[in-house]
């Protein structure tokens, strides 16, 4: 992007306030770094402080601009036209209105969709294949000698109400054995606990005459006691 210069002429390519497309004018200062605005006076006496780069082509470049604005306009319209003639092709040979879209109705989708399979029960007797697998199963486990695993318990929401008295009747008594068993607990002690603390032990006594070795604590004690 070629910054204009302060004088270039230049055209205004869209509306603005008071300046419509196509109006000539003259650049002043240019503003702004990332993008480049400038202040313009128009032949109109209109005076924009603030134009965007792109909204203004130089004077002498004009018509170049305008050809290149019409083909742009034109390769726009022909590819609605060939994106409209594809969608009406495809709707053609799907059977279905020139002006429809290539989405089918809804009716057509739902006929298409496959049923959802069954489910199938515990001998799995709605798929053969699976009637093969476990009736191949059951024979090899008969061979063996390997019990058949026991069926399935009924779901929690299929029991009958009975069940939850019966049960909840014994629960005290499976945990009256637990309780029973429990070891007792010796009862806390009343108060903290009295510790004797032995009374003080003097330690040995100190020849008031013994003095370390010659050095400076010496010298110290040894003016302590001088001066008492």
């Amino acid at each position: 992007m070629s910054e204009y210069k302060r004088g270039t002429r230049v055209i205004v390519n869209e509306d603005l306030p008071g300046v419509p497309e196509g109006t000539p004018g003259k650049c002043g200062r240019g503003l702004g770094f990332a993008i480049k605005r400038y202040r313009v006076r128009f032949d109109n006496d209109v005076e924009v402080i603030s134009v965007a780069h792109s909204k203004l082509v130089p004077e002498d470049e004009w018509p170049q601009f305008l050809a290149k604005r019409a083909r742009a306009e034109i390769e726009a319209a022909q590819e609605r036209a060939r994106l409209a003639e594809a969608r009406a092709a495809a709707a053609e040979s799907r059977g279905l209105p020139a002006g429809s879209t290539d989405k089918p109705p809804a009716q057509d989708t739902a006929a298409a969709a496959p049923a959802p399979a069954e489910p199938a029960g515990d001998d799995g007797a709605a798929d053969p294949r699976l009637a093969a697998i476990l009736a191949r199963s059951k024979s090899a486990r008969e061979a063996t000698g390997v019990p058949a695993p026991e069926s399935t318990a009924a779901p929690a929401a299929e029991k009958s109400a009975a069940e939850p008295s019966s049960a909840a009747a014994a629960e005290p008594a499976a945990a009256a054995p637990a309780t029973a068993a429990s070891p007792k607990r010796s009862a806390p002690p009343s108060g903290p606990e009295r510790v004797e603390v032995p009374e003080f032990v003097p330690g040995p006594e100190v020849d008031p005459d013994y003095a370390p070795a010659a050095n400076r604590v010496s010298e110290l004690i040894s003016e302590t006691r001088k001066d008492a």
